[in-house]
């Protein structure tokens, strides 16, 4: 089975400012596939980047607002029309990409209770994977750990699980970020098993560093990489990490690992 991986343009090619300007770096680097945040008043010349160089979007963060919003509305009570607006807004451009996965992030918890949180979350949750699946793109909901962003709700696979089977949605499934997975809970044989109907995209980084995958850290990418073949996961895998010098420099671990963009 041949992984194929595409670039993080919250990540790589940060040597260039606007994710347009990533996009033709990532093509010219070789990558047939990006990763993108809701490119905010660039939305014209990401659309157009994308029709220039060919490059398939794999994934496309939801919009987001800003303070308390700033990583997401879909917990947050009383946020539910900005989070509607968000979804909507992020559809529109997700069609122009021809893009068929969304990052549905789900915000910081705050004054609130985690009970609130949650009742609001499945509720918008149902409301977007109804609105997903009209439009044939599928959302995805990622566990991110509590080293990284110690208040995000969304910060445990248990939880993601529940709340997948109470909305019950095919057009609705898990990020596995394995640097997050690492940090949260570890054990990545039996979650990739466990979760393997519920996985609608992977990321990939090393820990603790969120350097590329052949440096030193916690995880051997050679077995981790033969867990995501043993999946039949046969979709991008997101190259979301820091590099330890530069972007071009640190794509040597393809080499290391006899795998290829």
């Amino acid at each position: 089975m041949v992984l194929k991986f595409a670039a993080n343009l919250n990540f790589l090619f940060t040597e260039a400012r606007t994710i347009a300007e990533r996009i033709s770096l990532a093509h010219k680097a070789g990558f047939r596939a990006v990763e993108i945040p809701y490119p905010r008043s660039e939305e014209s010349a990401v659309v157009k980047a994308k029709e220039e160089t060919g490059i398939h979007v794999s994934l496309l963060n939801i919009a987001l607002g800003s303070n308390e919003l700033q990583l997401g509305a879909t917990s947050i009570p009383g946020a539910e029309e900005h989070f509607q607006e968000h979804l909507n807004e992020t559809i529109q451009l997700a069609k122009q990409l021809q893009c068929t996965k969304i990052h549905i992030m789900s915000g910081l918890v705050g004054e609130h209770s985690r009970e609130e949180h949650l009742a609001t979350y499945i509720a918008n949750l149902k409301y977007a994977a109804n609105t997903l699946a009209q439009e044939n793109i599928v959302g995805v909901i990622e566990p991110i750990n509590k080293y990284s962003v110690p208040s995000y709700f969304m910060n445990c696979y248990d939880l993601a699980v529940s709340v997948l089977n109470e909305v019950n949605s095919d057009n609705l499934k898990i990020l596995m970020d394995i640097f997050h997975r690492q940090l949260i809970r570890g054990d990545l044989a039996n979650g990739f098993a466990e979760l393997s109907k519920h996985i609608g995209h992977i990321q990939i980084a090393q820990v603790p560093h969120r350097h590329e995958p052949d440096q030193d850290g916690e995880l051997d990418y050679r077995y981790v990489f033969k867990l995501i073949e043993r999946l039949n996961y046969d979709d991008w895998i997101g190259c979301e990490y820091k590099p330890k010098t530069n972007t071009t420099d640190g794509l040597k671990w393809l080499n290391k690992y006899s795998v290829h963009l």
